[in-house]
């Protein structure tokens, strides 16, 4: 989610095609492709990495009474490893940074969300069915609560930590410094034009320059929020002001809900507990089981993939760990108890001295990208002819070359960026400029958020493409052009309609004749914002968390 997406239309009423960027776009998704490419490819080294090494060193393997390895018997599990997880994950991030560059490029009518659903289930649906009914049917969940449960609760607070810093500490800062940045940013832009002048040389005076390198020093921590917010942006994944706001001295409470943040950590993050918790809810009043789900229903994609990756990495060695306990345990021979004892020693390793750490070591040799991932990526395929260390190490390329494809759509960007700078400072009908690039985050955003749309909007009030995101909802009357806004045919007026209203106060002005936000608890704002405008149909029927004086509508013909 890093960076943004080529424009592919000029920024003119018409939007017309913009060829060069059309190029760099087409670049662009050619880079995230082949970054999928290229970690599906290292995920499957890792694979036959096993196969090659079960073939050439099986006699070498612990059997079970039965004559199966071990590693064989629980090779199910397996397939939740941490690497090929993250990789999964990883492939699921670029497979929805496609799916928002279809969407804003208007190639094809693509809905990133449902789609991204499809890939989900259609992919990790079976994979995940398979690794968690075979840990279930092998009662290995046993051995991971008797024996391993301080190992999962160990890793699983580490990551409760950081993503606690991100949601409490880390979003609700850049939230709060957002308007003052968007003050800062117009008061600096409406200056340098004032000092530009007039013409397309305008600016190659001594004020403008001043300005812009004030600005350049000035503007950096600025710049640097705005970079986070595109970048972190799905933390802020759920718009009702209530969510979140039970803390931990509720936790055991089993009337209240553990919602928001705190439903992720619980739910997600602690899952083995979780479980337990969410089970001995009681579920007879105020439906805090519902509370609870609808926390990940409510969330937007990435923070899904997110949340998916949390639950699936940090319960991953608790599920291997379970798994060859229990089957070590059964083979009936040696201390199972032993077993488990040097999984915990190797747990800890890094904190007993027997494990020395050091700092990672980056090597950026972008030559690889053309020199060896090629014959790797063919190598590869003959895996039995190949050591399993090989395999590995050819894995390892190919993710370096996925990291090589990331910083090449970075490239991309960055360079129409520096053309579009160019060509501004030309004369206007300049037909080579086109759109500023699309940031991915605030593309994204606009398919689950129906405010954050209506902003992206400006002047052009876009009835079509708004109605296809959220449903029929935009209405523009035949006889005199006013608009008509009502959420009772909407897909999710629940999910996307959560927006202050001083937004459809702001888009539709004394145009809007009709508002009808029936059941859209999110829904926020100061219903002062309708002073002075001519509506004549109303429905704010459960909209509980509006403000203002209901006078504000006296003299309109209702």
């Amino acid at each position: 989610q890093r960076g943004v997406t080529p424009a592919t239309t000029k920024d003119n009423k018409e939007k017309s095609r913009w060829y060069l960027g059309s190029f760099a776009w087409l670049i662009w998704v050619s880079c995230v492709g082949l970054q999928w490419i290229t970690t599906a490819s290292s995920a499957a080294s890792l694979v036959f990495g096993y196969i090659s090494m079960e073939g050439q060193y099986r006699d070498c393997m612990v059997e079970l009474p039965t004559g199966h390895a071990i590693l064989n018997a629980t090779l199910p599990v397996m397939l939740i490893h941490p690497v090929l997880v993250s990789q999964l994950m990883a492939m699921l991030g670029q497979m929805h940074a496609i799916l928002t560059a279809l969407h804003t490029a208007e190639f094809f009518q693509v809905d990133p969300r449902a789609w991204l659903r499809r890939y989900t289930v259609g992919v990790l649906g079976p994979y995940f069915t398979l690794v968690f009914g075979y840990f279930v049917c092998t009662l290995s969940f046993v051995f991971g609560y008797v024996f391993l449960l301080p190992l999962f609760t160990f890793s699983a607070t580490l990551t409760a930590g950081v993503s606690m810093v991100l949601f409490k500490l880390v979003m609700p800062y850049l939230k709060a410094k957002e308007g003052e940045d968007k003050e800062a940013q117009e008061k600096f832009a409406k200056e340098l034009k004032e000092a530009g002048g007039e013409g397309c040389t305008g600016w190659c005076n001594s004020a403008w320059a001043k300005l812009w390198c004030i600005n350049i020093v000035q503007g950096f921590p600025r710049s640097c929020r705005d970079q986070l917010r595109e970048v972190l942006w799905w933390f802020d994944a759920w718009k009702d002001p209530a969510y979140g706001i039970l803390e931990f001295e509720n936790l055991l409470d089993r009337q209240i809900a553990a919602t928001g943040p705190l439903g992720v950590v619980v739910f997600a993050v602690f899952s083995p507990l979780g479980i337990c918790m969410f089970a001995q809810l009681d579920d007879k009043q105020d439906k805090v089981k519902d509370k609870s789900l609808k926390t990940f229903t409510d969330m937007n994609d990435m923070m899904s993939v997110c949340t998916l990756s949390f639950f699936a990495i940090t319960l991953s060695p608790w599920l291997i760990g379970a798994t060859w306990s229990a089957f070590f345990a059964y083979q009936g021979q040696g201390e199972s108890m032993a077993f488990v004892a040097e999984f915990y020693r190797h747990t800890f390793a890094a904190f007993t001295g027997t494990v020395d750490l050091s700092l990672p070591a980056f090597d950026l040799d972008f030559t690889v990208l053309w020199k060896g991932t090629w014959y790797d990526f063919v190598e590869m395929w003959d895996f039995m002819a190949l050591a399993p260390d090989e395999l590995l190490e050819i894995s390892n390329a190919l993710t370096g070359a996925s990291f090589g494809f990331s910083l090449g759509k970075v490239l991309v960007s960055w360079g129409l960026s520096g053309i579009l700078s160019v060509l501004k400072l030309l004369p206007d009908n300049w037909e080579m400029v086109g759109g500023r690039n699309i940031p991915l985050g605030a593309s994204a955003l606009r398919t689950v958020d129906a405010g954050a749309f209506l902003i992206s909007m400006g002047e052009d009030i876009d009835v079509v493409g708004f109605n296809e995101a959220f449903g029929e909802v935009i209405k523009v009357r035949d006889d005199d052009g006013l608009y008509e806004f009502s959420v009772e045919k909407a897909k999710d007026k629940t999910v996307h309609f959560r927006f202050d209203v001083a937004i459809l106060a702001q888009v539709f002005g004394e145009k809007l004749v009709a508002l009808g936000l029936d059941g859209c608890e999110g829904m926020h704002g100061n219903i002062d914002v309708f002073k002075g405008m001519q509506i004549k149909e109303l429905n704010l029927k459960f909209c509980n968390s509006l403000e203002g004086d209901i006078v504000v509508f006296k003299g309109m013909e209702l």
